[in-house]
């Protein structure tokens, strides 16, 4: 569904929606794709708790991302939680708020596309020694220098959902070989040349690879996975590109593996407090590279009309897309 004229969703009783975005310049975008589309429909958006306060007990619908997790549980009338990110580990511990309320996430691969551009671009940073070039640019220095090639490595997808399919897809096409790994192994994948499933084949699929994409969810079972122990099983120098949560990794586990050379490189777009706090030592160390949570944008064109197919199977009660399961925290 796109939102156009002949898409405008109707119903005998519009639910009214909240939708909330801590990024405020998003929210005239949001209005403006909604008001278009559901026409008959209540819709406020609100940036902060204060914005929102005045909406709470009228929404039946929560179309959010960044909000306090608290907030639904201040909402009496929340029949709907959709989430704009693929993930809801913030929320999902909070959970269930009452039997009626349905929680779902956005697809993720509506967010695939701008993560696959995010790791391609880290790992050819490494492949291509623009480190180095920068280096010597600096210095006013001529040297010639011999680059890699991403047809060299062999790169593991750890999480090999919607997005991490796509991810293993896109560089298996550029001539990389690709590992998938998985929790369960009843699950296959065509997306890698080799699959991994279940805790213990974890050491062997680190082992095997000279870079590590993490694309997992964080739930109680892979929080702090990643650890000291499972670090160590890594080859000599990997270089691992975290875009799946922060709590994923143990991060003191990280950087004594990078000090022990173990990991060579660590490319983090999530950490597990956020902003990273000004102390935090990943500033200052060189086998570090920083961004702040900025892989995956949720595009308000991209995802919209996900919200809006939603919305149309809600009012109609039909079955809804990407309803979480509470059990496995996904």
């Amino acid at each position: 569904m796109t939102p156009g004229s002949r898409d405008r969703v109707s119903m005998q009783q519009p639910s009214p929606i909240l939708v909330y975005s801590i990024y405020r310049s998003d929210i005239p975008r949001f209005e403006r794709l909604l008001a278009h589309a559901l026409a008959d429909v209540s819709v406020h958006c609100a940036s902060s708790p204060e914005e929102a306060a005045p909406y709470l007990d009228e929404a039946v619908i929560l179309y959010g991302w960044g909000f306090p997790p608290e907030l639904p549980q201040r909402m009496p009338n929340l029949r709907w939680l959709q989430k704009m990110g693929a993930g809801v580990d913030e929320i999902i511990e909070r959970w269930p708020l009452r039997a009626n309320v349905i929680l779902t996430r956005t697809a993720g691969k509506l967010i695939a596309p701008r993560m696959v551009e995010y790791v391609l671009g880290a790992i050819l940073d490494r492949t291509l020694r623009f480190d180095a070039a920068r280096a010597q640019q600096h210095q006013r220095q001529w040297e010639f220098f011999e680059i890699g090639s991403i047809r060299d490595l062999t790169i593991g997808v750890a999480g090999v959902g919607e997005i991490g399919s796509t991810v293993a897809q896109m560089l298996r096409a550029l001539g990389a070989r690709v590992l998938g790994w998985r929790r369960r192994s009843e699950l296959a994948s065509s997306a890698v040349d080799e699959l991994f499933a279940g805790i213990d084949e974890l050491p062997r699929f680190l082992g095997a690879c000279d870079v590590v994409v993490l694309v997992l969810p964080l739930t109680k079972d892979t929080k702090n996975l990643f650890g000291a122990d499972l670090l160590a099983h890594c080859r000599p120098g990997t270089h691992i590109i975290n875009i799946g949560r922060g709590g994923l990794i143990d991060e003191d586990a990280l950087l004594a593996s990078i000090a022990a050379k173990v990991v060579g490189h660590a490319t983090l777009d999530v950490f597990a407090t956020e902003p990273l706090p000004p102390e935090h030592p990943f500033w200052d160390n060189s086998h570090v590279t920083i961004t702040p949570h900025v892989c995956g944008p949720l595009v308000p064109e991209d995802i919209v009309p996900h919200f809006l197919a939603n919305y149309a199977a809600f009012a109609s009660g039909r079955p809804m897309q990407n309803v979480v399961d509470l059990e496995r925290q996904y």
